[in-house]
């Protein structure tokens, strides 16, 4: 039962959170309305009232049919019937709040905490009487400190959130209408497809790197080798440059087999191997990718049960800064008193006791970089576990000292020809912060001691092919850094856009890989063929970066909606003209439609029996094979097992050559 005495209402994102702000007040009542968990404590004579939302209690809302531009905030049990669940936190809310003094926006503090809240209030009693507190990690003394020092509504990063939120439902939902509507008139049949301001772009990228993949042919490129043996070890050191024809490499060879290879210089210079940054999310998430194989989503979820268990700071930020504010002796004594505790003894050996954080150059004004808070006592899930070990070392580490490294160049000089060739060692003499982050692979071997004008024994000269290769699959990690790259999407949409792919169906894993369905292929060509501006990476990170203007208010979120408005209609038009032709492209891909298909695969038959990627695969097979005769000299026939043997021939590529044979 609430006090009849008007009290302060705090909202928490989620019942974790609540509770931890709730014990930091000291004295607490835990009390329970429908099931739903809220607390009763107070502070400095004033009586609180902590809830909690369970995210997001209000979405958007438009009426049926296509297009569609007008919405409305409604309570989201309303309208996902998956989200029905929600209804009791809203009801526990609007029981406390008929007696609230004010309230507290304590979500998270970032954009969609702040819209979080902001809708809660607003719809509740209006925001003129509402603050907000700032809450970086989920300790006593940040929580205490964030109340003591209440701030106004952050308003501005409201406004970016609503119109971000605006902006990705008018795209997603009349993009993915037309989408359905154009398969329903052709086929009769109904079927679920979506689009998304920045899933469509991404899916586009991933299908086309693998088209790259598929319509590769490897080229042949030379490469002359010398094998040389130095005080008793022996190194290969390719000549600089590369030969495109076979026999001008092989001529070079012989000429040096019959030269005199010797020390032209030797130069050793000490090098600095600065300690890193604390992370932010995006490292964390690309560092958990390449040790653990863990999805950027996956590390996300993880680092936020780190937070919610008052263990790391808040992790959805872009900093890798340590301000001042940040008590880092405070956290150092108390990993120490912990399982890693051996790790800040090895850095006061390295440091005397003194820490001086590296700070990296992205910065946050929501939020400092991701920092431990306190060890824990009992045990963490194994996942969990190696999260917050790699975030403790990074640290750590972030305080260190440097590393040292001693680079050694060795010239080498052929007397008659003059061609040079190069070794490089280096040797680790000084580990520094490499002792306490050990992820970091780096070379490590005794330098060589070699006098300038020794004659060098040349163990034997060859000629080596190599073939270019295909560029690399996404992995999720991979994706991700291209997505950040690209400016698209925020830390905390990333991981979760790379997972709704996968939910799509548009994409499938292979071994760590992403590779794109038959359906996500379509998909992609619908998309770029019919709506290509809304799908362009440019326009989608200019995009973003209006999005991000509004919070320092060098925009409204008026504009930015209008203009995403206009650029819908632009392709209403575009669609009303082109219903038929995209719903039997996608209808075909979906098998409800029946058509001719390429001889080599399922896609349509466009001339002479072939689809558009093997008429193009068609015409790279001819180019290339004429490429390979002038190049090596070989015979069509040896040229085309050539690539049949490659593990670089594109899949349709390969197609077309193995024909051939």
């Amino acid at each position: 039962m609430v006090d009849k005495k008007p009290y302060v209402v705090i909202i928490a994102e989620k019942p974790k959170a609540g509770k931890k702000i709730a014990e930091a007040f000291g004295k607490y009542f835990q009390l329970s309305y429908r099931n739903v968990k809220y607390w009763k404590a107070s502070f400095n004579g004033e009586q609180i009232v902590i809830v909690t939302a369970a995210g997001h209690l209000y979405g958007l809302h438009g009426a049926s049919g296509f297009p569609v531009y007008d919405m409305s905030w409604e309570p989201l049990w309303k309208i996902d019937k998956k989200a029905y669940y929600t209804k009791k936190y809203m009801d526990l809310i609007n029981y406390v709040a008929g007696n609230a003094k004010f309230f507290v926006n304590a979500c998270d503090y970032d954009i969609e905490g702040s819209v979080i809240g902001y809708l809660i209030i607003d719809k509740l009693r209006g925001i003129a009487n509402a603050k907000r507190m700032k809450i970086n990690a989920l300790t006593k003394e940040e929580i205490l400190r964030a109340y003591s020092n209440l701030q106004p509504l952050d308003l501005t990063m409201v406004d970016a959130g609503i119109a971000r939120h605006k902006v990705d439902w008018l795209w997603g939902i009349n993009v993915s209408r037309a989408l359905m509507l154009s398969v329903k008139k052709v086929s009769g049949k109904r079927v679920i497809l979506s689009a998304g301001r920045v899933q469509s772009p991404t899916l586009l990228q991933v299908v086309n790197r693998e088209m790259e993949r598929y319509l590769h042919l490897p080229l042949p490129e030379f490469k002359v080798k010398v094998k040389v043996e130095i005080k008793g070890r022996v190194f290969d050191a390719p000549l600089e440059g590369r030969f495109n024809v076979l026999s001008e490499a092989k001529e070079l060879a012989e000429r040096l087999k019959r030269d005199v290879l010797f020390v032209e210089r030797v130069s050793v210079d000490k090098t600095r191997l600065v300690r890193p940054p604390p992370f932010n999310l995006i490292d964390l998430q690309l560092e958990a990718g390449r040790l653990f194989g863990f999805s950027p989503y996956k590390v996300e979820r993880l680092a936020e049960e780190l937070y919610l268990d008052g263990l790391i700071s808040y992790p959805r930020t872009n900093s890798q800064k340590i301000p001042p504010t940040v008590n880092v002796r405070e956290i150092v004594e108390g990993v120490s008193r912990g399982p890693l505790g051996y790790l800040v003894s090895l850095l006061n050996k390295l440091t005397h006791g003194r820490y001086v954080v590296r700070q990296g150059e992205k910065d946050d004004p929501a939020h400092p970089a991701i920092y431990p808070t306190q060890y824990f006592g009992s045990r963490l899930p194994r996942d969990q576990y190696k999260l917050y070990e790699l975030i403790v070392r990074r640290f750590l580490a972030s305080m260190s000292v440097d590393a040292w490294i001693e680079r050694q160049s060795v010239a080498l000089r052929f007397k008659r020809s003059g061609l040079k060739l190069s070794l490089s060692l280096q040797e680790v003499v000084e580990k520094g912060w490499l002792e306490i982050y050990p992820y970091v692979k780096v070379k490590d071997e005794a330098l060589l001691e070699v006098k300038e004008g020794e004659e060098v024994n040349v163990k034997g000269i060859s000629v080596i092919t190599s073939l270019s290769k295909p560029p690399q699959r996404f992995s999720k990690t991979t994706l991700l850094k291209w997505m950040e790259s690209s400016n698209l999407g925020t830390e905390a949409t990333r991981g979760r856009i790379i997972e709704t792919l996968f939910e799509r169906k548009y994409v499938k894993l292979s071994g760590k890989s992403i590779v794109p369905t038959k359906l996500g292929i379509v998909i992609a060509e619908v998309l770029d063929k019919f709506f290509g501006e809304l799908t362009d990476v440019k326009m989608t990170a200019d995009m973003e970066q209006k999005l991000n203007d509004i919070i320092y208010g060098k925009t409204n979120s008026e504009e930015v909606v209008k203009e995403m408005r206009e650029k819908i209609a632009k392709y209403v038009e575009v669609f009303d003209s082109n219903k038929e032709k995209i719903g039997e492209k996608i209808a075909k891909g979906l098998g409800y439609l029946q058509y001719q298909k390429c001889k080599y695969c399922d896609f349509e038959a466009e001339n002479g029996g072939l689809c558009r990627y093997h008429l193009n695969a068609m015409e790279k097979v001819k180019e290339g094979i004429n490429e390979w005769t002038i190049r090596t000299g070989y015979p069509r026939d040896r040229v085309i097992k050539s690539l049949e043997k490659s593990k670089y021939t594109g899949k349709f590529v390969l197609d077309v050559v193995k024909e051939m044979m």
